[in-house]
């Protein structure tokens, strides 16, 4: 009798422990709010960390767990998740900037092509429009970021841009590259409306054909005050007295063979801004050149200290920017005062 009660106790266990190991664990994955309010994922009895994907879509987990919404890194590429922690791709707006993300969700850097029109995105992945210097060529993107070719109006200005988008300073449709020749008493414009009178100074030798590169002009001005303007300090205006002193002064050293502040008979911009009876309390110069590219000579100017000193003077309200090809190179000089 008591080995039959024994038998039955032992028969019960084995049936009870078959039994359990056959009922579902109870254990499933799912969603936890932590007591700061940010949220986990927990898959079984582990936190997820890292990736995870749930319902078909890619989410981030910190390494305590919580779930990351906005710019995530992961091994040096950036990653953009909205306020729901999902992983975003195509095009998204940040701060009032745009970024591309591709398939895999990676932010882009660089040129990239979106329904057949081609994108600009810096090294913080920002999209610019405008002018953009890239590899020592200038591209120019409109509003839209679209990057733009052919004959382009910009400023009442026409620009021609080539089938890969890059500026042609020998094409240029209108009064952007302007043949000039310098008469006495006054500085006459073909191929425009202008008539630059400094009636006031010497007239100027010709041994050099010549030629004003106004664009360049322009862009160095926009450069110079998307700097300033960074910093806080005031823009600069262009100022059309100031331009002449500045297109004569480097026409001055292109047909007298000199580079220099001070001209071979002792003279300098001052006797000049004086001569014409200019206005000032406090007034700088900057030169350069190169026989290559008129809108390197921003970063020739930028890259040294002295100049970016003049560029960035909060003293200075004004500028004269006048950049002339001739004698194979291209002459800048910048003109400031107050």
């Amino acid at each position: 009798m008591k080995k039959a009660f024994l038998k039955k106790i032992i028969i019960a266990v084995v049936l009870s422990i078959t039994s359990t190991t056959l009922l579902p664990l109870g254990i499933s994955a799912e969603w936890r709010q932590n007591y700061d309010k940010t949220l986990s994922y927990t898959d079984g009895n582990s936190v997820v960390k890292g990736w995870m994907k749930i319902s078909g879509a890619w989410y981030y987990f910190n390494f305590d767990g919580k779930m990351k919404t906005d710019w995530v890194s992961d091994n040096g590429t950036w990653y953009y998740m909205n306020n729901l922690g999902i992983m975003q791709t195509g095009w998204i707006k940040n701060d009032g900037k745009w970024y591309y993300l591709n398939k895999t969700g990676a932010m882009e850097r660089g040129w990239i092509k979106d329904k057949e029109k081609w994108y600009y995105l810096d090294s913080s992945g920002a999209m610019q429009i405008g002018w953009i210097k890239d590899n020592g060529k200038w591209y120019y993107t409109d509003n839209s970021g679209a990057m733009q070719i052919g004959n382009i109006n910009i400023g009442g200005k026409v620009y021609y841009l080539n089938e890969s988008g890059e500026l042609k300073e020998n094409k240029y449709s209108i009064n952007t590259s302007t043949s000039i020749k310098l008469g006495k008493n006054k500085e006459e414009v073909y191929g425009g409306s202008e008539l630059v009178d400094i009636s006031e100074l010497p007239s100027l030798p010709q041994n050099y054909s010549i030629s004003i590169q106004e664009a360049a002009e322009n862009k160095i001005l926009e450069l110079m005050n998307q700097k300033r303007n960074e910093a806080g300090l005031p823009l600069l205006v262009l100022d059309n007295t100031l331009v002449k002193i500045a297109r004569y002064k480097s026409n001055h050293m292109i047909q007298n063979d000199y580079f220099d502040h001070t001209t071979p008979i002792g003279e300098k911009w001052t006797n000049w801004l004086e001569a014409i009876n200019y206005k000032y309390t406090t007034t700088g110069e900057n030169i350069a050149y190169n026989n290559y590219d008129p809108f390197e000579l921003f970063d020739q100017w930028w890259n040294s200290p002295g100049h970016r000193a003049n560029m960035m003077n909060a003293s200075y309200t004004k500028v004269g920017i006048g950049v002339i090809k001739g004698n194979e190179k291209y002459m800048g000089t910048q003109t400031f005062s107050n």
